[in-house]
This record gives C-alpha cells, structure tokens and sequence, in this order.
C-alpha cells in the first residue's frame, strides 16, 4: 500500500475561531516549521504517483495560507481532486470565484448547529453562525459545490433531526456527520450518551435512504455495521484511519487520521509513499486480527472495525475496543 486514497493535509494550524471541539487545538498563532509551498508541491507529487485520487486542505482555517490556491492548483494540475474544509467565516466572492478558477471541486463547511445560540456556542465566537451562513451563500452563488460536516455531541445532539430539512434549504450536496473524538481542545468536550449515538444513527439512517443529498457518517463506523445489517450495499469500511485514509500535519507529520495522533513518520525525511508502505503502527491498524476485546471477535470487523482514535484517547491502545460500542 504505497499512499492512501483520501489525504487531508493540515496545511495551518492557525485559526480565526476558538471551537470546543478543535482537535488541532489550533489558535491564531502559526506553529513553527510549518511545511513550506514547495514541500506540500512535493508532497502533492508523491502522492499524486502513488495511488492518493482526493486531497482534503484542512485546518485550522486553510484559507489563512497565503499560498491555498496556489497549492489547489498545483494539485489540480496531477488530476488530484482538491476539495477544501473551512469555518465559512472568510469567504468572500473574491474567494469563492479563485476556489473556482484553481479547480476545487467541493468545500465543507462546519455547521453544528441549526440555530445561532449552538453554533457560536461550539465555535467559541459570536456571529460565527452568520458568518458561515453568508459563506455559504457566496458559495451558493458562485456554483461551488459544497457539504455540511456537524460534530455531534451532549449539547447538540437534540438538533440531529431538524438538520437534513435545514442542510437541504441551504442547497449543500452533503451532510457529513462526526462523531466526536476526545483529542485535542475536544477532551474536554462533553460527548453525547452511548444511547443518545445509537438513536441518533437510526435517525441518519433514514434521512441516508430518503434523502435527495449524499450523507456520510465519519468517527461512527458503527453505522456502517447497521447498514450491512439493513442488506444495504456498503462501500466502505467504518473506520479507514491508516488505509483508505491518511493525514499529513501541518509540520509534516503522518497519521493514520487527524484525530489519531500518532506520528508514523515525516515528510521532510521521508516521502510519504515510504511512510505509508513502512511504519508499523500503520501495518498494525490494518490488520483486523490484532484488534482487542469484543472487536476481535465481531463478525463485522472488517465492515465497522470501531474508531481507533477514540479507542486510543480513552483506553490508550488503538487496537482496543471502541469505547461507544453498543453492541454486545
């Protein structure tokens, strides 16, 4: 396995907002050693040659790079699907029409709430709802496809239902929902109850077969298992940290997902195809019969497989079993 499919590269740390649930931890301050625009160039170039289709530029808030649309470009031109994630604060037309020009293909924008009071709430900042809102209107406008990803946790999980109606009237081509992890500024977040997930997957799961949008759930491979209980077709496995899905910091580091914060190697001493080929926590995640407890004895490992970072943050091995796992 030379490079994963999915890639999100953190390209800042820095943030213009404060979020509860930030794994980065990220603040305004930009981290020294920050990888320079021709290391991501050569980063971008390894894995275009190693078999990586998508490129997610994450955060922090990557619209803070003065050299963003440079680098969208520039992996534009390998035929790497550049997509982008940002807060919606700082889109402008200006922005949108250069997000355009340099051939991103989709931009997430975080809603994790329906009403101002939870949004800003979660984001730390007053009028970041509004802000987002106006974000995603320009987007709207300009004819830049886009997705709503929500973290759900204890304080807006009574909103799932009200989402997929107010997600549609916004014009989003997806709702992505997470799972929350407890690593970074989320630690001390507080998570939903293990029944508060398991009813709010069921809703998913009928706004995923009714719905007009595409829906995903990330950090919650159990729904994954519910499907292939369902006879749904299942495309993909619950958690890909480490083999469909890669993460680079932004100081170079590779993890197995961005909340999985394990340094498995660095791009400046090594490309990645090399790290993603080599590292032994990497060839430890994929192999299924090394998991623990009653993950290594589930019938749907290879289909749910838990999520090993939050195996990792609240246990301390990301091979135990996944700590909001309902299922006996």
């Amino acid at each position: 396995m030379k490079a994963p499919f999915i890639l999100a590269w953190e390209l800042t740390r820095s943030c213009n907002l404060n979020c509860l649930h930030c794994r980065a931890s990220a603040t305004s301050d930009v981290p020294p050693g920050e990888l320079s625009t021709q290391e991501g160039f050569a980063l971008l170039d390894n894995a275009s040659r190693s078999g990586t289709k998508m490129v997610i530029l994450s955060g922090g808030e990557p619209l803070l790079r003065d050299d963003v649309f440079e680098i969208a470009k520039y992996g534009t031109s390998l035929g790497l699907r550049m997509t982008m994630a940002v807060n919606g604060s700082l889109v402008t037309p200006d922005i949108a029409a250069k997000m355009k020009d340099c051939g991103i293909s989709r931009v997430s924008v975080s809603l994790d709430g329906v009403t101002e009071d939870v949004h800003d709430s979660f984001r730390g900042m007053g009028g970041a709802f509004s802000m987002a809102l106006r974000g995603i209107s320009i987007l709207k406008e300009y004819g830049v496809p886009f997705q709503i990803n929500t973290t759900i946790a204890a304080m807006n999980v009574s909103q799932t239902k009200a989402f997929p109606a107010f997600i549609k009237s916004l014009g989003a081509v997806a709702w992505h929902v997470f799972f929350l992890v407890p690593t970074g500024r989320g630690e001390s977040l507080e998570a939903a109850s293990i029944k508060e997930y398991k009813d709010m997957l069921d809703t998913f799961y009928e706004v995923y077969k009714q719905s007009e949008i595409e829906c995903k759930a990330t950090c919650a491979p159990q729904f994954y298992r519910l499907l292939a209980e369902k006879g749904d077709d299942v495309k993909t496995k619950g958690c890909l940290a480490g083999t469909g899905f890669g993460f680079v910091s932004s100081t170079g580091d590779v993890q197995p997902c961005g909340f999985l914060q394990i340094p498995c190697g660095n791009i400046k001493d090594k490309p990645l195809s090399e790290i993603w080929s080599e590292s032994s926590t990497l060839i430890r995640l994929r192999d299924t019969a090394s998991l623990k407890g009653k993950c290594s004895t589930c019938l749907y490992k290879d289909t749910c497989g838990g999520c090993r970072a939050r195996a990792y943050e609240v246990l301390g091995d990301f091979m135990k079993v996944d700590p909001i796992c309902w299922y006996k």
